[in-house]
């Protein structure tokens, strides 16, 4: 426990000394890639996922409130529990909730780029500052390790289809950079080396799990209390 806090200080000095602030929890969701990381490379079959007719079971009804609707996601032992939307852009759900409500907690948000066929979907949730049950804002409970395995799954129920998938890896992003650019929909095969052993190397702990080309995953990102200069990132790879 005293690596991992220590580690997390460490980054923590590094982000601020970067100078790179931003205001508010999710402006800058979705930066622009660069031609070289986003050179896409046709990545093994998605893991054959549970199908069922009746997945969501509130699919119509949710659908009917709002068309943007997409499913439900969950983490862990309740740590996260919410519908997710996607709009033609990242802006329009950082002050709106799901059911189009203004709301300062915004909703969580698959990046408008994504299909749900892409190598990497990413999906955006607020960090709330006055109450840590809200949006995205327990994932900060995944900093320790005594707290991923009764968190570790996540389950991703669309329409017919139920998606499960497990945490690799938790790490903060500091803005700008490169090496560490979870903002892809999909990788080619030499950044995703430069990247993942980025990722490794910023991991707050050895969760025992690992990704590859070959996977599909989900990557959450939400703020850091006091942090604006970075983010915090939950990759999870597809079970099935």
């Amino acid at each position: 426990m005293k690596k991992m806090s220590a580690k997390i200080e460490k980054i923590l000095l590094a982000g601020t000394a970067s100078l790179m602030l931003f205001s508010g929890c999710a402006k800058k969701a979705a930066p622009a890639a660069s031609a070289t990381a986003t050179a896409a490379a046709t990545p093994a079959s998605t893991p054959t996922p549970s199908v069922s007719a009746s997945a969501d079971p509130d699919y119509a009804e949710r659908k009917a409130v709002n068309p943007d609707y997409v499913g439900h996601l969950t983490v862990g032992d309740n740590l996260v529990d919410q519908n997710i939307v996607q709009a033609a852009d990242n802006e329009k759900y950082l002050h709106q909730s799901w059911d189009l409500q203004t709301t300062t907690q915004g909703a969580a948000f698959m990046d408008y780029r994504n299909t749900l066929d892409d190598q990497n979907i990413i999906i955006y949730g607020h960090y709330v500052y006055y109450d840590a049950t809200k949006m995205f804002t327990p994932l900060e409970k995944l900093y320790q390790q005594d707290n991923y395995a009764a968190n570790k799954n996540i389950t991703l129920t669309l329409d017919g289809e139920v998606r499960n998938y497990v945490i690799t890896d938790v790490y903060y992003y500091i803005m700008d950079d490169d090496t560490l650019m979870y903002f892809n929909t999909s990788y080619d095969p030499q950044y995703f080396k430069t990247y993942y052993a980025a990722v490794k190397d910023a991991d707050f702990y050895d969760t025992g799990e690992n990704l590859t080309m070959d996977d599909h995953w989900l990557t959450l990102q939400t703020c850091v209390r006091d942090h604006d200069e970075l983010r915090e990132i939950v990759l999870a790879k597809q079970v099935d």
